[in-house]
C-alpha cells in the first residue's frame, strides 16, 4: 500500500522501536536505570547535560607563549654551545637576550661555519644576523607561529589526560583562538584542585651536581658556562651541570608510593631508551650526586650508590600523600610545553542549571501543546496522526543525541524547541498538497494520500536541506553554545525528514487499513 513493501515497513518500524529503546534512559528514574546490567548501561546512556544545565566550573586558560619561546631559546643556546665546541669554533658571550640568542664568534673566518652548526641544532627555521662577528639568532615568524600552534595542541592533549586521570566525568576541553584553552567541568563546583594541577608544567630533568663549583662562587658570578645555579627546599642553593641526563619525556609511568621509612614518595619507570641512558649515566658516576629538577626547582639530589640498570627509581622529598599522587599524575600525563594561566573562571550553581532545565522544558512543552491543538483544529483526525509523527520525531531526536553521546546545553534545548516547531511544517505541506488534489477532483483516498506525499516531497526536502546547511555552518564556524545549537538543529532536521516522510506514511497506512475511510476529511 502507498508503494511500501512489508520489508520497508518492517525497517521503518524497527528504527522507531530502536528510537524508543535508546531514548528510554532519559525518562527512566535513575534508581530503575541502575538495575540494568552493566553491559546494557554501557550502551544505553542518557543524554549528557552541559555546564549551563548541570552546573559546574568553566575555566579559560592561556598558554604562556613568551615562556615557550624563552625556553626554546635557552635549549638552543645549550645545544649550540656543545655544537660549537665540538667543531672547535671559539666563541664568547653566548646568552639569550629578549627574543634572540647572541654569540660572539672569535674567529671571523669561521662565521659561516658557525651559522651552519647553529642551524643544525634546530629543526625550526632560524634567522641568523651577523653584526660584526656577533651572531644574533632568532626564530622566523613562521617558526614562532608553528611552535605556538603545536604547543597549544599539545597542551590541550595533556590537559585532557590530566583531567581524565582525576576521574572528572564528561569534561569538555577545546582550543579557543590561537593560544587559549576552554575547560568545562560539569558537576565540579570547586575547581581548586584542577587549577593547581593545570598550573604546573611538570617538566622534570635529571642533572649531575657540579661538585667543583660551590654555590657561593656561583653567586659571585664565577660559574662555568656548562653549569647553572639552582635552588630547592631541601638542598638550598646548588650548582648543577647543564647537560640533561634524562628527562620526563623518557618516563614510561609514575605512581604514588612510599620510601623505606614509610614517607610518601613517587616511584617511576623509564621507557627502554630512557632506561639505557639512565643506567649508563649512573654506572659512570657512582659516588656523585644526581639532582632531580621539577619545574626549575631541585626536589632532591641523592648520591648514586650503585648503577641503576632496571630503569626504575623513586623520588623522595617533603611530599604528602596527595602531593605525591598529584605529581605522579602530572608526570604520567606529560609535561606542558609552557605554563597555563587562568584568565577567566566561572562557577555555575546546580540551582541555576535546574532553573535552565525547567525553563527549557516548559518552552518545549508549550510549543508541543500549541502545535498539537493547532493541528487537530485545522486538520481533524489527520492532525492527530501529525501529532503522533511529532512525538516520534522527538523520541528519535532524543535517541540520536543519546547514541552519539552529545552534550545537551541550553542553546541545544532551544534547537530542540525550534526543531519541533519546524517539524510540523512538513506535515502541513503534505496535507495542503492533499487538499489541492481533492480540489482538482480526485476522490480516491489512497491516491490522494500517495499524491500528497509525492507532490510535497521536493518542497519538504528543499526546506530541510537549506536549514541543514545553516546548521552545518553554525557547527563549523561556531564554538561552545553556538555549536550546541547547530548540532541539535541539524540532527532534528534529519529526524524530521524520517518522521515526516516515512513514519507519517506508515501511520497513515495503519489508519487506512483499519478504518478504510471512503473519503479524506481535511
Amino acid at each position: 500500500m502507498f508503494g511500501y513493501s512489508k520489508i520497508k515497513i518492517g525497517l521503518i518500524a524497527a528504527v522507531m522501536a530502536l528510537g524508543v529503546v535508546f531514548a528510554l534512559p532519559n525518562v527512566l528514574p535513575a534508581s530503575v536505570f541502575k538495575v540494568f546490567p552493566p553491559a546494557v548501561q554501557s550502551v544505553l546512556k542518557p543524554v549528557t547535560l552541559g555546564l549551563d544545565l548541570q552546573g559546574g566550573s568553566y575555566l579559560l586558560m592561556e598558554v604562556d607563549t613568551q615562556e615557550l619561546l624563552a625556553g626554546k631559546l635557552q635549549s638552543l643556546s645549550d645545544v649550540a654551545r656543545s655544537g660549537l665546541r665540538a667543531n672547535r669554533i671559539r666563541f664568547a658571550g653566548l646568552a639569550v637576550a629578549g627574543d634572540a640568542m647572541q654569540v660572539k664568534i672569535l674567529d671571523g673566518a669561521k662565521i659561516n661555519e658557525a651559522r651552519e652548526v647553529i642551524r643544525a641544532q634546530e629543526t625550526f627555521p632560524l634567522a641568523i644576523e651577523d653584526k660584526d662577528g656577533m651572531l644574533v639568532v632568532s626564530y622566523t615568524p613562521d617558526a614562532v607561529e608553528s611552535m605556538k600552534r603545536k604547543a597549544v595542541e599539545q597542551s590541550v592533549d595533556i590537559v585532557r589526560r590530566r583531567i581524565d586521570n582525576l576521574g572528572t566525568k564528561e569534561p569538555q576541553i577545546q582550543q579557543q583562538g590561537t593560544d587559549r584553552i576552554v575547560v568545562q567541568l560539569p558537576g565540579v563546583q570547586d575547581p581548586g584542585e584542577i587549577k593547581a594541577i593545570m598550573g604546573r608544567t611538570a617538566k622534570m630533568t635529571f642533572h649531575l651536581v657540579d661538585e667543583e663549583t660551590s654555590p657561593q662562587l656561583a653567586q659571585m658570578g664565577k660559574l662555568s658556562p656548562d653549569s647553572m645555579l639552582m635552588t630547592g627546599d631541601e638542598t638550598g642553593y646548588i650548582v648543577l651541570k647543564r647537560a640533561v641526563i634524562v628527562s620526563g619525556a623518557d618516563l614510561d609511568d609514575a605512581r604514588g608510593a612510599y620510601d623505606d621509612k614509610g614517607n610518601p614518595a613517587v616511584s617511576f619507570s623509564f621507557k627502554s631508551t630512557g632506561a639505557i641512558k639512565f643506567g649508563n649515566a649512573t654506572a659512570e658516576n657512582v659516588g656523585r650526586r644526581l639532582a632531580i629538577v621539577l619545574d626549575g626547582k631541585v626536589i632532591s639530589a641523592p648520591t648514586i650508590q650503585s648503577p641503576i640498570k632496571g630503569g626504575k627509581g623513586i623520588i623522595t622529598g617533603s611530599f604528602t600523600v596527595q602531593s605525591a599522587n598529584d605529581l605522579a599524575l602530572m608526570l604520567r600525563s606529560g609535561a606542558l610545553p609552557a605554563s597555563l594561566h587562568v584568565i577567566e573562571e566561572r562557577v555555575v550553581g546546580p540551582g541555576l542549571g535546574e532553573d535552565s532545565i525547567k525553563a527549557g522544558t516548559n518552552a518545549c512543552l508549550l510549543v508541543l501543546v500549541v502545535i498539537f491543538v493547532f493541528m487537530i483544529l485545522f486538520y481533524g483526525r489527520m492532525g492527530i496522526i501529525a501529532d503522533l509523527t511529532l512525538a516520534i520525531n522527538g523520541v528519535l531526536l532524543l535517541a540520536v543525541l543519546s547514541m552519539l553521546g552529545a552534550t545537551l546545553t541550553l542553546p541545544g534545548l532551544a534547537g530542540i524547541a525550534l526543531t519541533i516547531a519546524m517539524a510540523v511544517d512538513a506535515n502541513i505541506l503534505i496535507f495542503e498538497r492533499m487538499k489541492e488534489e481533492m480540489h482538482a477532483g480526485l476522490t480516491m483516498p489512497a491516491e490522494i494520500i500517495r499524491r500528497g506525499f509525492s507532490g510535497s516531497f521536493s518542497a519538504i526536502f528543499d526546506g530541510q536541506l537549506t536549514t541543514l546547511f545553516a546548521a552545518l555552518f553554525l557547527f563549523w564556524l561556531g564554538s561552545g553554545p553556538v555549536r550546541g545549537f547547530g548540532v541539535t538543529l541539524g540532527l532534528g532536521l534529519v529526524t524530521t525528514l524520517f518522521a515526516a516522510i516515512f513514519a507519517n506514511k506508515v501511520l497513515l497506512m495503519v489508519w487506512f487499513k483499519y478504518r478504510n475511510p471512503q473519503k479524506i476529511d481535511l
